[in-house]
């Protein structure tokens, strides 16, 4: 690395894991979010890491809480998500960057309730899963000596049946935690959490980053109403060539449908329901980043956070229902400096609606 690469970051050690960990991922120097991050995380400093999808927010906290972990023995960190496919790809991305000696371990809603409890144990040193699953092991009184605790993502976290609980859990005196709080955007409940439980000034890295106005082209298609959009969609796909396509929709019974009517078009789909086991998740995800051509159909909760590497398009069958919900969607193109086009399939008596979320995030919709 130059001094002008991730040993020019005050406190950060870069070993052989974190170079191995770079080489697998092409990457090179780091991101702004990063250099903002990781020194106060490394310091021990309650931290709001808030920056544009795709700028490398993961390994602003990750990277100097494995660091941690290796200094200090006792330490254990969790990390919680919205959905369950977050959490493994944090876990994944761990096990590049970590020291052979940090234990890591899943506890998430879509696996097997016995299994994790076997394998996350009081010597598992990073934990990450879904709050309901997690909380259940505060309740068992199993997540001692947590020195670190992320809300990755906290917006859906915050809204989550088990929040008056983790917020419970997180005031508690004893033991004193680190709270990191890292996404795109903070809503006024992330925002209340951090202003109850992280002092009047905790360290915030707002990044100038912003990949959703740089790098990624935003269009609408006019679409009838039923069947005529499903004609619309695989149509779509099939005249731009859209080799890698993330497909948003906001009802989860319209996935199997939907994965049916592409499947007569010869367009490779899989699919993220929620009826399905974690490890059919996982299966589905992995053959989608290995396929040459595909398509993935999810909604916004299993879709939330992931990195999907060469994903060009990202299609929203089903108008999303917020300008942050839009944000996080097409975050998941236009990342790590790559070019990516979000298009919104939509009615011309809806379109007034798209007009407003260009107009609150400062975009432009050809």
């Amino acid at each position: 690395m130059t001094e002008l690469g991730f040993e020019g970051i005050e406190g950060l050690r870069v070993g052989d894991a974190l170079t191995r960990g770079f080489a697998a991922d092409g990457i090179t120097c780091p991101t702004e979010v990063q250099r903002a991050a990781i020194p106060s995380i490394l310091a021990g400093h309650p931290v709001v890491v808030q920056s544009a999808t795709g700028t490398g927010k993961t390994l602003a906290y990750l990277l100097p809480i494995l660091q941690n972990l290796l200094n200090h023995a006792q330490f254990r960190a969790v990390v919680f998500t919205p959905a369950t496919e977050l959490a493994m790809q944090i876990l994944r991305t761990a096990e590049k960057y970590k020291d052979p000696g940090i234990t890591t371990g899943a506890l998430v809603a879509t696996g097997s309730h016995k299994y994790q409890k076997s394998r996350v144990t009081k010597s598992t040193r990073l934990m990450a899963g879904t709050p309901g699953r997690i909380l259940e092991q505060y309740a068992a009184r199993k997540m001692k000596r947590v020195s670190t605790v992320v809300l990755d993502e906290p917006d859906p976290i915050l809204a989550s049946k088990d929040a008056d609980y983790l917020v419970e859990v997180l005031s508690r005196p004893d033991p004193k935690i680190q709270l990191i709080l890292a996404g795109a955007t903070m809503g006024p409940q992330a925002e209340a959490l951090s202003r109850r439980l992280m002092g009047v000034d905790p360290v915030r890295t707002r990044t100038k980053d912003a990949p959703l106005l740089t790098h990624i082209s935003h269009s609408l298609e006019i679409v009838g109403a039923g069947a005529a959009s499903d004609t619309c969609l695989a149509q779509y796909l099939k005249r731009h060539k859209c080799r890698r396509a993330l497909v948003f929709v906001n009802r989860p019974n319209l996935i199997r449908h939907l994965y049916r009517h592409l499947q007569k078009y010869d367009l490779n789909p899989v699919s993220l329901s929620p009826d399905r086991s974690k490890q059919q998740r996982r299966q589905a995800i992995a053959t989608f980043r290995k396929a040459g051509t595909s398509v993935l159909i999810a909604t916004d909760n299993a879709a939330r956070g992931l990195d999907l590497p060469e994903l060009e398009w990202v299609l929203h069958y089903e108008l999303p229902p917020s300008a942050e919900a839009y944000l996080h969607r097409a975050g998941r193109t236009g990342r790590a400096g790559k070019r990516g086009y979000s298009v919104v399939l939509v009615s011309a008596s809806k379109r007034y609606l798209v007009e407003r979320y260009a107009k609150e995030l400062g975009i432009e919709f050809s």
